[in-house]
């Protein structure tokens, strides 16, 4: 009997880390994707749509605008696939509060977390969303990295680690509510933030 106790638990432990692991790699990857080649990209679309008047001006971020240099790049994919893995751990510790059909299950977490990540990465000051025109668009493709990423990993991470039954099943229903109605909270402050802030642009 201790002995089945004994393995039954190990295997639990080795399909946790398993299940970490393969929520680290999905969100690196979808760090890199979205993050360092679709932010890299969308960052040239907004230089070359507001040169010269912009360029050679640093943005936010650190980055010299219309300047592309090979460090600058790899610092940028290097940074967002450390904080894609983390959003990919992020992602695998929530999964399991997802409910409804299938197609809410799979927009829920993407729209609830460019919400949220849209509401940090977007501000009404500084140089990216005042100086660059027009300034929707800016915002637009701000928030496509956070939506393409998380789109991404949950495409990556559902495939991967295949069951739904994650430790918010063996919760009693009252816990696993309520941290849903914490998310629901937190995306409904992000979009009023978002829209507050988007205003406060135009």
């Amino acid at each position: 009997m201790t002995v089945q106790v004994q393995t039954s638990t190990l295997s639990r432990g080795v399909e946790w880390a398993r299940r970490l692991g393969v929520a680290a790699l999905a969100g690196g990857i979808a760090g890199l994707v979205a993050g360092g080649i679709g932010g890299r990209l969308f960052m040239l679309a907004l230089a070359r749509m507001n040169r010269p008047r912009a360029t050679g001006v640093l943005s936010d971020d650190g980055f010299v605008i219309g300047q592309f240099t090979l460090a600058g790049t790899i610092n940028l994919l290097l940074a967002t696939t450390v904080l894609g893995a983390i959003g990919g751990l992020v992602w695998v510790a929530i999964r399991g509060l997802r409910f409804g059909p299938l197609w809410w299950r799979r927009v829920s977490v993407p729209l609830g977390a460019t919400l949220v990540i849209g509401s940090m990465m977007v501000h009404s000051d500084g140089v990216d969303f005042t100086l660059l025109d027009p300034p929707l668009v800016a915002v637009g493709l701000c928030l496509c990295v956070p939506l393409l990423a998380t789109v991404l990993v949950t495409w990556l991470g559902d495939r991967w680690i295949g069951s739904d039954q994650t430790v918010w099943q063996r919760m009693p229903a009252a816990v696993t509510w309520i941290a849903r109605g914490a998310l629901t909270l937190l995306a409904g402050w992000a979009l009023v933030d978002l829209v507050t802030k988007i205003s406060q642009i135009l």
